[in-house]
């Protein structure tokens, strides 16, 4: 029997192919969009998920009470105080700052990258999978030689293998002996913890033993803090008892506290990490908009083949009839058609598991993810069943008394074909609604990505190359090499700045100037510059002068500030004026400091990008050992020349596996980068904007081609009466308007809403205007008159005469 509706399900999924075809494709690209989209959310919300308790563990940070910028670490002796003042606090685990260090082994310098130091707790929050050693109790206490845990990766590096590497001597920079304990598993990619080496902290205990509390709390952030709570703890409560503990206690009047959890530490916290490495690429913003319009997507899908499903129906009538009249239960015939659903949906099955099989690389390369495809096939399963199950509930729902009630007779009713078509109208203005809010937001993620790439940034861009991080012995000779190139102008060196959307990591709010009040603490971007930097990227010096090379010898340090540095200093003459900072070395008393006199303003650019305002920037000398970002000068239309000139150069003189590493864009490419994720949604939106259109236009098709089956004989009898086939035009597009302005109506506050929430994440952006939805409402006007004119026009120009009888 089941043999036997199999095959009537196949022959009526070929006699309607077009209808079939429609049905399978939309329905495939909505599930895998939409799988897509919940396994990237899943997977990059379960970072460290791993780990026991995890869902209890939960990472310390800093806010700036005064400016409410992120700190991601804390004060060392914060530590002790959040373990002992919170009975909600089970566990603790440290992180603290990672100081300088190399090791040598048999007096060999080893080039030893990612180094972690940890405390005793870490590896009992977090256990990892020993290989060989053990990580003993008393792992990372103080001892005269200190622990060592390395990974896999690690061992076999040096070593060969895991068991050769046990028991091996390091000697620090510091000529402190550690030796290897244990060997662990490589960290999974779906961790925050990627170090390849973990010793126990010795600097940060130090110092803070040597410094006053006092000094400690306002100077000393280098920890990242770990807590896991008790079972029963409240952890709203312990939240707000945490966030304002150092204010009320004395100890921080500008330090204020929040957790973030362990599974989306990643995106909640500010990481200080590589200067080049463009943090703002697709955090969790993103991928909630990427789940949203996979949502969406799927909804439009699943009302287009309902749409498609009940003209198919309307159109079977009479088979049906015929059916009943052989015999057939009205059992049957919903067995029938849940058997040809179920037949599409294996379809459906059978190529989302091969389209999912063949992009699941491209889609980890373009989103910067890991896909794990038995997690993705068991979504694509769950998702079809879904579909699959609401189908059939809405289809003997909302069809049950219309084949009741169409059984023996040889065409439905006035008023049933009327329910049809309303539904079908319904699905139609949905399916319009979600392709106008797609429009709509394209149309202004279009014109943010446009501002971004033609906003004027402050400074001369063009012709100019980013050259970083170039030490060792071969660095002069390098330099040398590059200037010598004849289509080389000129070369400025800096210290790590590179126009990106963050501050950079020297910034700090710790700028003294006469006349400052004590709770006043603005963050400033403080960028080690060359002699030229002024002049190279053409900055304006609207108060005083430029560097010379006597500021570089004076015992006076000199600097120049931008207009913005002027006003959040509230100095009208700023020029002669003295500013006092922090130096990028510490001491027992704090941060070393630096006094500096003010000999030039210069006019504002944009040195973190468009999504934050331009900051107070303090341009300082840049010492020779300390240059690390080059800007290089082409002359006009010789940028890619120079640049693959510049990459022969480092290739002749650094390990090729290094030169990959070495960050070498050009100003313009460097820029674009910045509006890379804008890129990417208005590419998504686009594609997800046509497609919802396409898969309406099927819709409007079907509802259009029965709307003019139906009114056949109404069409015959004005074309009698003398109405002409324009007016009978104008009277469908007036009603089919009338469902398209409802659609958008719908939408455009949606839209709006989405959008303007969106634009709201940057400091300068487009504003949305009344022009982008009249374009919008045009667009999806077209596209449902072309569609129904085809039909209205073949109904308006048949023979009245034959019309009238057939009916």
């Amino acid at each position: 029997m089941l043999l036997h509706y199999l095959k009537i399900a196949w022959r009526n999924l070929l006699k309607y192919k077009t209808q079939t075809i429609i049905s399978v494709l939309g329905l495939t690209i909505g599930v895998v969009f939409f799988a897509y989209g919940y396994h990237w959310y899943k997977y990059e919300t379960s970072y460290d998920g791993f780990y026991p308790n995890s869902g209890r563990i939960y990472r310390v940070y800093g806010i700036e009470k005064n400016t409410m910028n992120q700190n991601a670490k804390i004060p060392y002796l914060a530590v002790a105080k959040i373990k002992n003042g919170f009975p909600e606090v089970e566990k603790i685990a440290v992180l603290y700052d990672q100081f300088s260090i190399s090791f040598t082994y048999e007096n060999e310098r080893l080039e030893i990258r990612d180094i972690e130091n940890v405390d005793e707790n870490f590896f009992k929050m977090f256990p990892p999978i020993v290989i060989c050693g053990s990580l003993d109790d008393d792992l990372f206490l103080e001892k005269e030689i200190a622990d060592m845990v390395v990974t896999e990766d690690f061992a076999r590096k040096f070593f060969n293998t895991p068991e050769e590497a046990l028991g091996k001597m390091f000697i620090s920079t510091y000529k402190n002996s550690y030796v290897i304990k244990a060997v662990i598993k490589n960290p999974p990619v779906n961790s925050n913890f990627q170090a390849q080496c973990y010793i126990a902290d010795i600097n940060v205990r130090a110092i803070s033993s040597e410094s006053e509390e006092k000094i400690q709390w306002t100077s000393f952030y280098q920890t990242q803090l770990y807590v896991q709570l008790h079972k029963n703890a409240n952890r709203k409560a312990f939240e707000e008892k945490l966030r304002s503990y150092a204010v009320d206690n004395d100890l921080n009047t500008n330090l204020l506290f929040a957790i973030s959890p362990l599974r989306t530490v990643k995106y909640d916290i500010q990481q200080a990490g590589n200067v080049f490495e463009q943090h703002n690429s697709l955090n969790l913003t993103y991928i909630h908009t990427f789940l949203f319009v996979g949502v969406l997507l799927i909804l439009s899908v699943f009302f287009n083949y309902l749409n498609i499903l009940i003209n198919s129906i309307v159109q079977r009538t009479r088979e049906m009839n015929l059916r009943k009249v052989s015999g057939a239960h009205t059992r049957n015939l919903f067995v029938q058609l849940f058997v040809e659903i179920g037949l599409l949906i294996l379809f459906v099955i059978l190529l989302s598991l091969s389209v999912a099989e063949l992009t699941a690389s491209s889609f980890e390369k373009v989103f910067q993810t890991v896909i794990l495809k038995h997690q993705l096939f068991g979504i694509l399963f769950e998702t079809i069943a879904i579909v699959g199950v609401s189908l059939c509930s809405i289809v003997f729902v909302s069809l049950y008394r219309f084949l009741q009630k169409t059984s023996f007779r040889k065409n439905i009713t006035r008023v049933q074909m009327q329910r049809t078509l309303s539904a079908g109208k319904i699905s139609m203005a949905v399916q319009l609604l979600v392709g106008a809010f797609f429009m709509m937001s394209a149309l202004a993620f279009w014109r943010q990505v446009r501002f971004m790439q033609t906003s004027d940034w402050g400074i001369q861009t063009k012709n100019t190359i980013q050259v970083g991080v170039m030490g060792g012995p071969n660095k002069k000779v390098i330099l040398e090499e590059i200037k010598q190139l004849a289509t080389v102008e000129e070369i400025c060196p800096t210290g790590l700045f590179t126009v990106s959307n963050e501050a950079g990591p020297f910034s700090q709010n710790n700028v003294n100037w006469e006349g400052r009040q004590p709770d006043y603490r603005p963050f400033f971007q403080t960028v080690d510059v060359g002699l030229n930097f002024a002049s190279f990227f053409g900055l304006e010096i609207i108060q005083g002068r430029d560097f010379t090379e006597a500021d570089w010898k004076t015992d006076v340090a000199k600097t120049l500030i931008n207009e913005e540095a002027a006003r959040v200093m509230q100095l009208t003459d700023p020029i002669g004026q003295k500013i006092e900072i922090d130096l990028d070395y510490y001491t027992p008393e704090g941060p070393g400091r630096g006094t500096m006199e003010i000999i030039g303003v210069f006019r504002d650019f944009h040195g973190i990008g468009l999504k934050q305002p331009i900051m107070p920037m303090i341009l300082k000398s840049v010492s020779s050992w300390r240059e690390t970002i080059y800007y290089v000068r082409s002359t006009p239309g010789t940028e890619t020349e120079t640049l693959q000139s510049i990459r022969s150069i480092l290739e002749e003189y650094i390990e090729e596996s290094q030169v990959s590493k070495i960050p070498l864009i050009t100003m313009t490419d460097l820029l674009n980068k910045l509006s890379q994720p804008e890129q990417d949604l208005l590419k998504l939106f686009l594609t997800v904007s046509l497609l919802c259109i396409l898969i309406a236009v099927f819709g409007i098709y079907s509802v259009s081609q029965r709307e003019t089956q139906r009114r056949r004989k109404e069409i015959a009898i004005r074309k009698t009466a003398g109405a002409k086939t324009r007016e009978i035009m104008v009277m469908f597009i007036r009603e089919y308007l009338i469902i398209t302005l409802a659609a958008c109506a719908g939408a455009f506050p949606l839209a709006g809403l989405f959008m303007h929430r969106w634009l709201q994440g940057f400091a300068y952006h487009i504003s949305i205007s009344w022009w982008m939805f009249a374009v919008v409402i045009l667009a999806v006007a077209v596209i449902v008159l072309l569609t129904i004119f085809s039909q209205v026009n073949k109904a308006s120009n048949q023979n009245p005469a034959e019309v009238v009888k057939m009916e």
